[in-house]
């Protein structure tokens, strides 16, 4: 399933399809000897075999096989000219078009949002377009070619149907045979159509980006398994997924925000896949909400200190604890990190197994005292604190063998360039700086700073 969903596979499948209608257009287009025409059809059966083999692998793995038809049905249809009484549907290769138009939205967020255009219908609508037309260039060839001058080549078909499609009315030749005739009206009507439909599109387009329209994903919520669950919502969360998102440890997880938002909110950033960030409209702390989200197959979750509903810190806290307690309950497994504003409502958390707990204002606070007394300290921490930039701080497993700290902390600054800090013991607990005599054990971890390429492999 993983490979299936791999950004790399996605690129495979881009390139494959790019090939079928370029081997369709040269096996129509151009004078081939037998030779070169064979050529042509073997690589184009091989690829139609490629993705036979693809669409039974997602069949296969599909919770829902219906949803699966409603999903693949075009590329179905693609691969029917396999079966060679079928081989005459080669035109067929075309509706792939249709999905390669889905896969460059997902990969080209940041070129959608700066023309603040939904490349998926447009591209929907261009597909159609090149359809219609190598269509009716094709039967207005067979019906009037063997009468009229005007289409004795494919090439001078083609562009009567583009000109006549574009103006909805005969531009150059005019079709003589009954069969030309009733071509050209449905031409016709098709331009007109698709100027109308044309013109929906980007209006529907516009209002949805106004009113935060989700994105298409690979994946329906049902689907996902081991994704993170983001609940609740402040100005915090943006920056939380886009150092998700630049995180190579989660890059490629599926993030689900669930909070009470009227609108899936738009995070505009570099690292931030679209198509991987859901949104579910609910109270985070309503059990019917988080199986909506699919919690109970979540790998991760952040509980947020939620900024949505106008209450007092206290109610606040009493709601994002909660939302965790539920959480745990739903799913023991689960990794939750949680957001407090009173330090006083941690013991709930920690009794119920929340593994990492961040006091929201006293780590305001602290930020705001370091500034006092070292101002240029601030860029230092900041970067400290995210993967995109400089250095970074991360865990490494400690030494082979009980080794003093003096000796683990030369040997990995002479081995990896990084800068031994502390030292965590394996029941938890945390020594920043210890003493160059502090024996490491093979099970304790050591906190370091590295170079963030370092902090992908850890």
């Amino acid at each position: 399933m993983a490979f299936l969903l791999h950004p790399v596979t996605d690129v495979a499948v881009i390139v494959l399809i790019v090939l079928s209608v370029a081997l369709l257009v040269i096996e129509s287009a151009l004078v081939l000897s037998d030779f070169e025409r064979r050529i042509v059809e073997d690589l184009g059966t091989f690829i139609t075999w490629v993705f036979a083999v693809e669409l039974t692998a997602r069949f296969w793995v599909a919770k829902k096989k219906s949803r699966f038809f409603r999903r693949y049905w075009p590329d179905i249809i693609a691969v029917m000219p396999l079966f060679r009484p079928l081989r005459f549907l080669r035109v067929l290769r075309l509706l792939r078009l249709f999905r390669l138009g889905l896969l460059l939205s997902r990969r080209m967020g940041s070129l959608r949002g700066m023309i603040r255009m939904n490349i998926y219908e447009v591209w929907v609508l261009a597909v159609i377009t090149l359809i219609l037309v190598i269509g009716s260039a094709t039967m207005a060839y067979f019906f009037e070619s063997s009468s009229n001058a005007g289409f004795s080549t494919f090439r001078e078909s083609f562009w009567w149907a583009l000109h006549s499609l574009i103006a909805s009315e005969p531009v150059g030749p005019t079709p003589e045979t009954l069969g030309g005739r009733i071509l050209l009206v449905g031409v016709m009507l098709s331009g007109m159509t698709m100027f109308a439909v044309f013109t929906g599109v980007v209006s529907a387009t516009m209002i949805n980006r106004l009113s935060g329209r989700q994105e298409v994903s690979e994946l329906d919520l049902d689907e996902l398994e081991g994704h993170i669950l983001v609940c609740g919502w402040n100005a915090g969360v943006p920056a939380l997924v886009a150092e998700l998102g630049g995180d190579p440890h989660h890059r490629g997880t599926p993030i689900v925000l669930v909070n009470e938002a009227a609108h899936a909110q738009e995070i505009n950033h570099p690292s931030v896949r679209p198509d991987l960030i859901y949104h579910v409209r609910g109270d985070h702390t309503k059990l019917q909400t988080l199986m909506r989200a699919n919690a109970q197959t979540a790998g991760k979750a952040v509980v947020m200190s939620d900024t949505i509903r106008d209450v007092a810190s206290g109610d606040r806290d009493a709601r994002t604890v909660l939302s965790a307690l539920t959480l745990e309950r739903m799913n023991p497994k689960i990794m939750c990190t949680v957001e407090l504003m009173d330090p006083s409502n941690e013991t709930h958390l920690r009794m119920a197994g929340v593994e990492a707990i961040v006091m929201r204002n006293e780590l305001g606070g602290r930020f705001l005292a370091t500034a006092l007394r070292h101002p240029q300290l601030i860029q230092v921490v900041m970067e400290l604190l995210t993967i995109e930039v400089g250095e970074t701080i991360y865990r490494v497993p400690g030494p082979q063998k009980a080794t003093s700290y003096r000796e683990v902390a030369a040997d990995l600054k002479a081995r990896d360039d990084v800068l031994v800090i502390g030292v965590q013991s394996a029941g938890g607990a945390t020594k920043v700086n210890p003493p160059n005599a502090t024996v490491v054990q093979p099970e304790d971890h050591l906190v370091v700073i590295g170079p963030r390429d370092k902090a992908a492999r850890a």
